[in-house]
């Protein structure tokens, strides 16, 4: 491989035995975990899968690059292909950090939908890879999915819709342990919590026993400060999308990713950094060997530090 320069129904599985397995094998020792999205079917033009297809192949790849887990993007969670999937990351001891149910909204359900019907449909399908969650120990992200709020429309009016949807949700939730995450993403894909601190102020003016999950892309185009954002929002936050500014591997960009890492490591974030990234104009083995490196780098860089 051409060297990458850094510039810096089978049966079910229980969320015990799921992350058993994944501990072995992970590298617990370091506190922040990192991973990388894979989708469970053939990924569509666009949808930041750095993997796509739950294949052995790929699977056995992140494992051999060193990623403690993976970002499932789920479409079925009884589909044959999901439950193979889930199989093969018990098998090579990955975990799994958030499922995200994006691809519902390519079939046009969202949340905050003015038509309940569709909200009804979005809460039934996201119920079931809920449940998904809580034999994995996942958590269960809501962006896309939440949808846009119709032109003119006062946000209250959105976010009633979105709560009530997402109180639903809770109610599955809560009794099975999985977290739900709200993810700010920026104003080009949707109207609705596009910055950080409009995620910040949603879980505070709900009320909503709900998370944070941050995308340090996302992040560059909608918050003034990405250093100052990330800790402000750490204690909501379960889940981070560690990516450079062209949604590519730390270090492919201009972002100082180097900066961003330590400072969560300092301040004690123990969720996992995971490479959603979009590479669709790179070979996305390249890309994954790019964060894998970064990674490395900085996991060498602290344990001399503590020396």
């Amino acid at each position: 491989m051409e060297q990458i320069l850094i510039f810096i129904s089978p049966s079910k599985i229980s969320a015990e035995e799921f992350n058993l397995s994944a501990r072995k094998g992970g590298q617990m020792g370091v506190r922040l975990k990192t991973s990388v999205s894979l989708s469970v079917f053939e990924r569509p033009q666009g949808m930041p899968a750095l993997f796509s297809g739950g294949t052995e192949k790929n699977i056995k790849r992140i494992k051999e690059l060193g990623y403690d887990g993976v970002d499932l993007f789920v479409r079925d969670p009884f589909d044959k292909t999901t439950q193979k999937t889930l199989q093969l990351l018990r098998h090579y001891q990955l975990g799994i950090g958030a499922i995200m149910p994006a691809a519902l909204a390519g079939e046009g359900l969202f949340l905050g939908d003015i038509n309940s019907e569709i909200r009804k449909e979005a809460v039934q399908r996201i119920g079931e890879i809920i449940h998904l969650a809580g034999e994995t120990d996942g958590m269960v992200s809501l962006g896309l999915v939440r949808g846009n709020k119709l032109p003119g429309e006062p946000l209250e009016a959105f976010e009633e819709r979105f709560s009530a949807s997402c109180r639903e949700l809770l109610d599955l939730a809560q009794p099975l342990g999985v977290a739900l995450l709200i993810e700010p993403i920026n104003r080009y894909e949707i109207n609705t919590i596009n910055s950080v601190r409009e995620g910040m102020d949603f879980l505070k003016r709900t009320g909503l026993p709900m998370y944070l999950m941050l995308d340090t892309f996302h992040m560059n185009i909608e918050d003034v400060d990405i250093g100052s954002e990330l800790l402000n929002a750490l204690p909501f936050t379960k889940h981070i999308h560690f990516l450079d500014s062209n949604r590519l591997a730390p270090s492919m960009g201009h972002l100082d990713m180097e900066a961003y890492y330590h400072m969560l490591n300092k301040a004690g974030y123990e969720g996992y950094l995971c490479l959603e990234a979009l590479a669709d104009k790179v070979f996305p083995d390249e890309c994954a060997v790019c964060g894998a490196e970064f990674f490395k780098l900085m996991r060498r860089k602290k344990s001399v530090c503590q020396e």
